[in-house]
């Protein structure tokens, strides 16, 4: 009975709770059926299409591959509604875009003659409130590449992003180093001792001439030194100096060794290296995507240090920067930053850089990766890349490039006539002044 009875209590406890729970549950389910279903979100609108077209100078930045990769396919990849296209230009063609409504939204060029013809068509726009905008950290870049932009647009803030940057290097020719029983370059060698080198290798063999070192313009060497060409502010020139005659002097000395003397600048020098053969070492760019070096597979080369002058030991070339400069009349500036954003990317900074392109960013994990991806970089002396470091970058002009042709025809006098370099320089100096007077300035 006791037993019956604890139940029973327990019981009727339980139904004074329940039974006003049950109610509850009915009390809410009629108020939720009075209330109306809350209204469905509108689906947001997605962004209307949009294309950004990308100026590209004609040979030397970005192939189409390259294009596509990095700035195609990482920006749909990022942003479906945003489409880049490319446009072939040159800086002649910047007067006739004008004209017709055509200037790119972006130009690629470089910071030593890009920036002054794109400034001279006034189609410079500060990033500064862009960069903000879109939260760019700039202290992810290397100083010195963004201190370049700024010396070549002559201005406090930025005109322009770095993407990636030429390295200099001694590329050189294994077989013709074996054929003569010569020891290969090394890093940190001078410019005179690859010179002493080349007068090892420069040999008459059979009907085959074959040339030690082709050295490239003198404007190269001169980067070396930070030597400028014109002074901005005078518009004269500023090469009749010891450094400029001691980059013409150099670069003389080379090519006035007995069947060394057929120069072979850019393209040629590239060609004489991979086609003919019959070069040994080649200090040039970084030509590895541009003279498509994977795919020659019977040529066995490497390559060391970009030879230097004791007055700047181990300084390479300056700051030769390959970039985006967003144009002022484009219509969708924060498309244009959307595109550079994905470009300065870690993801497609990497790829570059694994790629065998120089990033411009400052963080090791670049340099560690790069050439990671190209199979036919294993063996190669890697190292070589990075053994030089930038020099110091030179204010740029408006009439740098008609200056650097005037200098290498004065160069040709040099070792083709025999002209003594003192007069060699005067006469530069004042055909680039001339130059500069004719065109009114």
């Amino acid at each position: 009975m006791i037993h019956s009875r604890k139940v029973t209590i327990r019981i009727g406890a339980a139904l004074r709770y329940i039974v006003p729970a049950a109610a509850l549950i009915v009390l809410a389910a009629c108020s939720q059926s009075a209330e109306p279903a809350p209204a469905a979100k509108p689906e947001e609108k997605a962004p209307d299409p949009v294309t950004i077209k990308i100026g590209v100078k004609k040979s030397g930045y970005l192939t189409d591959e390259e294009f596509k990769r990095f700035f195609a396919d990482s920006v749909s990849k990022a942003y479906p509604w945003i489409t880049v296209e490319r446009v072939d230009y040159d800086d002649k063609l910047i007067p006739e875009m004008l004209a017709s409504n055509g200037v790119p939204d972006i130009i690629v060029t470089n910071n030593v003659n890009g920036i002054p013809a794109i400034s001279e068509a006034k189609l410079l726009t500060s990033l500064t409130e862009g960069l903000k905008k879109h939260s760019v950290d700039l202290a992810r870049f290397e100083p010195q590449t963004l201190e370049a932009i700024q010396a070549a647009a002559q201005r406090d803030d930025l005109v322009a992003i770095p993407y990636t940057r030429s390295f200099s290097a001694l590329y050189y020719n294994k077989d013709i180093f074996d054929k003569f029983a010569v020891p290969y370059p090394k890093d940190g060698m001078t410019w005179q001792e690859a010179t002493e080198l080349a007068k090892r290798l420069t040999r008459m063999d059979g009907t085959t001439q074959y040339r030690g070192l082709e050295p490239n313009v003198p404007e190269r060497m001169a980067m070396q030194l930070s030597l400028p060409f014109v002074d901005p502010k005078t518009n004269r020139a500023v090469i009749n100096n010891e450094l400029w005659k001691k980059v013409l002097l150099q670069a003389a000395e080379i090519y006035s060794i007995p069947g060394n003397g057929k120069h072979a600048w850019k393209t040629a020098g590239i060609n004489a290296f991979t086609k003919d053969r019959t070069l040994a070492m080649l200090a040039d760019v970084n030509i590895i995507t541009t003279a498509r070096l994977g795919e020659l597979t019977d040529l066995n080369w490497d390559f060391a240090a970009y030879p230097v002058f004791p007055e700047a030991p181990g300084k390479g070339m300056g700051a030769d920067l390959h970039i985006m400069v967003p144009t002022s009349i484009s219509k969708y500036p924060d498309e244009v930053f959307k595109v550079m954003t994905t470009v300065i990317s870690d993801e497609v900074q990497l790829d570059m850089a694994k790629q065998g392109r120089n990033s411009i960013m400052k963080d090791e994990k670049y340099k560690t990766a790069f050439g990671q991806d190209l199979p036919f970089l294993k063996g190669k002396n890697i190292a070589a890349v990075f053994k030089t470091t930038t020099a110091a970058p030179y204010t740029p002009s408006l009439h740098d490039t008609s200056s650097m042709t005037l200098i290498q025809a004065e160069l040709r006098n040099i070792f083709q006539k025999g002209k003594d370099v003192n007069s060699a320089l005067r006469d530069a100096e004042e055909a680039i002044n001339n130059s500069i007077k004719a065109k009114g300035q």
